[in-house]
């Protein structure tokens, strides 16, 4: 069932809003909702309707649920269904490890997403989709944004803009540093796949020389299957036959109808803004910057990066300084950063096939070893030791 506007356009241009927050993902509808629960008045746009599919890997790993209950949020995580997630099964050339999980869960972003935004709206929010921003002026203690649909185009002020759109956003900065020309891109089908290989409560990590595919089984049963690829081989081959071939190095087996599935793709995945913030305008999320994820890394980013922006917007509101822009950027940088360099080196590690067959022959034999580094991505602060989960 589509999430209707809450209110009309026309009538949303003529209200003067304390926060309007572009993008309605995990970042920009937990921005939406912590901001609504602090009394603003808040609007959160997006160009798509809802619910829709989103390019993801679909793991939430124990610190992102934690995150969830600390907000208030965990009783919508629980509803959704989604699996528990125990284990990773990491692969590569032929050699496969076992690992434990401290936690997590399997859960679609068309799920997820939504109920978010559900949460967004039932603590006051207003929800506008099918609508995408543009940023204009500042007009004293206002922005003016353009909102702007295939029939109609309304302006509309707010005191503070959330950049929330996603991966590649221009609202804030309109140039990036990307880090290699090796960058990989990500792609993401899900299918019907009966795969007895592929069962509920795994994470399957395939490493090959084109990248590496991850596969985990949905709330709904179907198997979601995401991938960051080479940029050149993506263009020459597809995705479905880039998946194939990375889980045949692997060795795993095939997933029945990747080939012919419809995969959906992203801009390359590592990205980083040259400023996350102008006057009266913070960017979080993808939009703040973006590495490689694993296993569910980024999810557990956007909405470690909406928890913190939210005070600060309302400082913000209330009394505009541009100090508050030096203030957010150092404060990503401190809260985040960590995170964000054990995927960076994962990355480096991932684009070498030695140093690969070498670290998962390692791990088939003792797989506690990976047990402190998985804990530092994804464990709770309530975790217990990791370790092997055959």
């Amino acid at each position: 069932m589509s999430i209707l506007a809450t209110l009309d356009a026309a009538e949303i241009s003529t209200r003067r809003w304390d926060l309007l927050v572009a993008g309605a993902g995990p970042a920009g509808a937990l921005l939406a909702q912590r901001a609504a629960a602090d009394g603003l008045a808040v609007l959160l746009v997006d160009r798509q309707a809802f619910p829709r599919d989103k390019v993801c890997g679909g793991c939430l790993s124990a610190r992102t649920l934690e995150e969830l209950h600390r907000v208030g949020l965990g009783a919508i995580v629980n509803s959704l269904g989604a699996p528990s997630l125990r284990r990773l099964r990491l692969g590569g050339w032929g050699r496969a490890a076992d690992l434990r999980l401290p936690g997590g869960i399997a859960v679609s972003r068309r799920a997820l997403d939504a109920a978010l935004v559900e949460a967004a709206i039932g603590g006051g929010a207003h929800f506008l989709p099918r609508y995408a921003v543009g940023i204009g002026p500042v007009c004293g203690d206002t922005r003016k944004i353009e909102l702007v649909s295939t029939t109609s185009h309304y302006t509309v002020r707010a005191r503070i803009v959330a950049d929330a759109s996603g991966l590649g956003s221009k609202l804030v900065s309109t140039t990036t540093v990307r880090r290699s020309q090796r960058e990989r891109i990500g792609c993401n089908a899900v299918v019907e796949a009966d795969n007895k290989a592929y069962r509920a409560g795994t994470v399957y990590m395939a490493v090959g020389s084109s990248g590496y595919v991850g596969a985990t089984r949905l709330e709904d049963g179907r198997l979601n299957v995401a991938a960051a690829l080479d940029q050149r081989a993506m263009r020459d081959r597809g995705p479905g036959t880039l998946v194939d071939e990375v889980l045949r190095e692997a060795g795993f087996d095939r997933i029945d109808g990747a080939a012919a599935a419809s995969w959906s793709g992203t801009p390359v995945l590592s990205q980083e803004p040259r400023q996350r913030a102008r006057t009266r305008i913070f960017s979080l999320g993808d939009a703040a910057g973006y590495v490689e994820p694993f296993t569910g890394e980024g999810v557990g980013w956007a909405l470690r990066s909406a928890v913190l922006l939210a005070p600060l917007v309302s400082c913000a509101v209330s009394s505009w300084s541009d100090d508050l822009m030096a203030v957010w950027s150092e404060t990503y940088n401190t809260e985040l950063a960590r995170s964000q360099r054990a995927c960076r080196g994962l990355a480096w590690l991932l684009r070498r096939p030695l140093a690969v067959r070498c670290a998962v022959s390692v791990l088939e034999r003792r797989p506690a070893l990976a047990a402190p580094f998985v804990r530092h991505l994804h464990a709770g602060h309530a975790a217990g030791e990791g370790g092997s989960s055959r």
